[in-house]
């Protein structure tokens, strides 16, 4: 019995090849046959018939082997039994075809009825066969791997959204166990398409910690404590385009914040129970638990709704640059940037008017601790893709709010340490996707409580740290 176990596996790992066959056969028997039905002449009988013959041979080993594969699990159920169910309607329709194509003397009515309609049944077989290999793409490399990879400008014209992805946020990262509700949903996002509980690339699943830890046909890919040494990580780093690189292409890549907490977990040891505070946190992890906890995403996706940016005109981006104003690309491909002056101080208002002239290309600026004043918020207002915007420490008022209500993209303002009063609510709440407001050291903070008022999330400051048992050192 185990002999025949082994050899079924074997033989089922032959339908990636023997599937190819019936398409060949069946669709140059259908070109044939189209020929023949409308050409003055059948010039193809005879090859039709072979063709058909050889192509409903095919059909039948394909849908054979193909059982067999699909008893090593793995696979999605729905979309298997699709699969498997039109793959034996391709082999039954195929056998069909050829039988009516043989042109045997016969007497029955019903098989000249049905020989006036063989090309249909040549028809319908090519038609199963395009379904069957759609729903066994699907198998193989995921749900919309046609769809998702035409190109931007045609799912523009057929008005295919882009999918939108539920960002990750925790209420509370301190408390979140790091496995669970960090580490689990991301490679559930990126990962689990194919290497999941239905799906098994690999024979790798990374759906929970059994099958994590078991591995997949290459060996273990976690290994406690060591990055370098752990598959699940080191896939990851790989170049671009290198054959080992996960997600691989054509998939959505995993992004640098990620990458970097599934290092964090496994470097310190990858367990599976401990909450974040439990764990040594670089300032570099602590900075990302906080962009988790505060629903900031990272740059790249941020803005990957909008419209591509026009070219920056380079002389005067090295003008600003010798100037000490940063101008940052916030993607090597896009032409979207980040202005930060944080390098001159003496940013002030004539300058954000300058930079009026990348205006369709600035998505952040950057311009706390600056000159800035309340008129440069006129200015501030004419940045048509503005997301975020850093006033912090300057001598914008209440009256310079009031000039941003034009800024249709604009989620997220610094506030802390200006001089807006509890009124800056009023102008704040004209903003129509406002998310997060950051008042510390402000009359709005002690004047709103915390920001009941807002539809948007206001964060006053003035934190205080619960003491643990294994601090050292008290604040």
């Amino acid at each position: 019995m185990m002999f025949l176990e082994e050899l079924s596996t074997f033989i089922g790992r032959w339908h990636p090849l023997l599937v190819h066959l019936p398409i060949g056969m069946l669709v140059l028997a259908f070109a044939m046959a189209i020929v023949d039905r409308f050409g003055r002449k059948q010039l193809y009988p005879n090859a039709i018939r072979f063709s058909l013959l050889l192509g409903a041979v095919a059909a039948i080993v394909a849908a054979i082997t193909g059982y067999l594969l699909s008893r090593n699990g793995g696979y999605q159920t729905e979309v298997l039994q699709f699969h498997q169910w039109l793959g034996v309607g391709v082999a039954v329709v195929s056998v069909g075809a050829f039988l009516l194509y043989l042109d045997r003397p016969t007497s029955s009515k019903w098989v000249h009825i049905l020989r006036q309609q063989r090309f249909m049944f040549i028809l319908t077989a090519v038609a199963l066969l395009a379904f069957t290999g759609h729903f066994g793409g699907t198998l193989t490399h995921g749900e919309g791997y046609m769809k998702d990879a035409l190109p931007t400008a045609i799912k523009s014209t057929l008005g295919i959204a882009p999918e939108k992805e539920e960002l990750l946020t925790l209420t509370n990262a301190q408390e979140a166990v790091v496995y669970k509700e960090i580490v689990q949903p991301i490679l559930k996002q990126r990962c689990q398409s194919c290497h999941g509980e239905k799906k098994r690339e690999g024979g790798l699943a990374l759906h929970n910690p059994e099958s994590l830890l078991q591995g997949g046909e290459g060996g273990f890919v976690l290994v406690n404590g060591d990055t370098a040494k752990s598959e699940l990580y080191s896939r990851l780093v790989l170049p671009p385009g290198h054959e080992k690189r996960m997600p691989p292409k054509g998939r959505t890549p995993i992004t640098s914040d990620q990458i970097k907490l599934i290092s964090w977990w496994i470097g310190s040891g990858a367990d599976f129970e401990k909450k974040a505070k439990e764990i040594k946190q670089p300032k570099e992890i602590l900075a990302i638990l906080t962009k988790l906890e505060s629903g900031q995403q990272e740059e790249a996706s941020l803005y990957a709704s909008l419209p591509a940016a026009p070219t920056l005109p380079e002389e005067k981006i090295q003008a600003w640059q010798a100037k000490g104003i940063k101008v940052m690309p916030i993607a090597a491909d896009n032409n979207m940037v980040v202005i930060s002056a944080v390098n001159y101080p003496q940013f002030n208002d004539k300058d954000l008017e300058d930079l009026l002239q990348i205006k369709d290309n600035v998505v952040q600026l950057k311009i706390g601790h600056t000159a800035i004043t309340d008129e440069g918020m006129k200015t501030a207002a004419q940045f048509p893709i503005l997301h975020r915007l850093h006033l912090e420490y300057t001598s914008v008022t209440d009256e310079g709010l009031s000039y941003l209500h034009s800024l249709a993209h604009l989620s997220y303002i610094n506030l802390v340490g200006t001089k807006v009063t509890t009124s800056a609510s009023t102008h704040l709440e004209k903003i129509p996707q406002l998310k997060h407001v950051y008042a510390f050291k402000t009359e709005l903070r002690e004047a709103n409580g915390g920001g009941e008022k807002f539809k948007t999330f206001v964060d006053t400051g003035n934190y205080v740290l619960p003491i643990l048992a294994t601090d050292t050192i008290m604040y």
